[in-house]
């Protein structure tokens, strides 16, 4: 397991923005895990858990106590016929075309969503109509409080939209098992590349981002729509922006500092507020040494 200090976590988001981390641990199996988590509790040592880095604002002021990144965790396998078996670390994008190319269906949505695995679970993540809790059959977890290994069901997990039961400070997604359905692997293969492809349309690929930024407050009303038709496009806060391309998306022009990006948020969600009386709720998660205006913005009006 690779171990490093004073680790610049900008590195490793798609936002490019994050100051450093005490220690960064990189563990490559479940047991490498498990173990070091005992060792952190030991020595009385906060953590806290990195996946991907594409859903994640990570201050640039820094972390306190060691980040663990998930992604060098990547075993694939097919146990089954209709069954994938999938580490933290697996990319989603990956995962996807996986499925397809063994001619099985239900992750076609995943392909356009550049996370892992593990995050996708914690969060519930979805595009194009689906989302994880239509293919998960469970998910293996480290208790950090027990030091237990589990499995949860998906009855267990509790989904909801952008949401499960699964308690970050308290549980470590190690893999994931996920029941698909057989179908012919040249329209699997075909509906996944549509899919991709209208990712590459909609959304400002060439600019670091850290996907949608606001939940959809209803299942009829987009985020993205509401900011659009808000007038959000225009906004800006010293290097970072409200794309051009897509209302919810906010990029880093170069060298954006958190503190400006929130200042963004924040204006983002009063213009939505103004026309329409609807507070639009982060879909992102937050890591590291952040203060009172990030507790407004995603917990404000809870």
């Amino acid at each position: 397991m690779e171990e490093t200090s004073n680790s610049p976590l900008w590195r490793y988001t798609s936002m490019k923005v994050g100051g450093e981390a005490r220690q960064l641990f990189l563990p490559t199996h479940a047991e490498d895990l498990v173990a070091l988590i005992e060792r952190l509790k030991r020595e009385g040592q906060p953590w806290h858990v990195l996946g991907g880095g594409s859903n994640m604002l990570i201050s640039s002021d820094g972390v306190d106590g060691a980040v663990i990144r998930m992604t060098q965790m990547t075993s694939l396998t097919n146990p089954e016929a209709d069954l994938l078996e999938a580490d933290a670390g697996t990319r989603l994008p990956h995962l996807a075309k996986f499925a397809a190319s063994l001619g099985l269906s239900g992750l076609e949505f995943a392909v356009g969503i550049p996370g892992t695995v593990g995050g996708a679970v914690v969060m519930n993540a979805g595009a194009h109509g689906s989302c994880m809790s239509n293919v998960l059959e469970s998910a293996t977890v480290a208790n950090a409080e027990s030091g237990q290994v589990e499995t949860l069901t998906n009855e267990q997990l509790k989904f909801q939209y952008r949401s499960s039961a699964i308690d970050p400070s308290k549980h470590i997604v190690l893999s994931a098992r996920l029941r698909m359905r057989p179908d012919e692997a040249s329209k699997i293969q075909a509906k996944t590349r549509e899919n991709e492809e209208y990712r590459w349309r909609t959304q400002p690929l060439g600019w670091p981002n850290l996907g949608s930024t606001f939940k959809n407050p209803e299942p009829t009303r987009s985020a993205g729509f509401l900011l659009d038709q808000s007038g959000a496009k225009e906004l800006k806060e010293g290097h970072a922006a409200v794309s051009a391309v897509h209302a919810n998306f906010v990029i880093n022009l170069g060298g954006a500092h958190t503190n400006e990006i929130l200042q963004l948020l924040r204006r983002m969600q009063a213009t939505v507020q103004e026309k329409y009386q609807i507070r639009l709720h982060p879909e992102w998660k937050t890591l590291g040494r952040f203060g009172e205006l990030e507790r407004e913005i995603w917990n404000g009006n809870q």
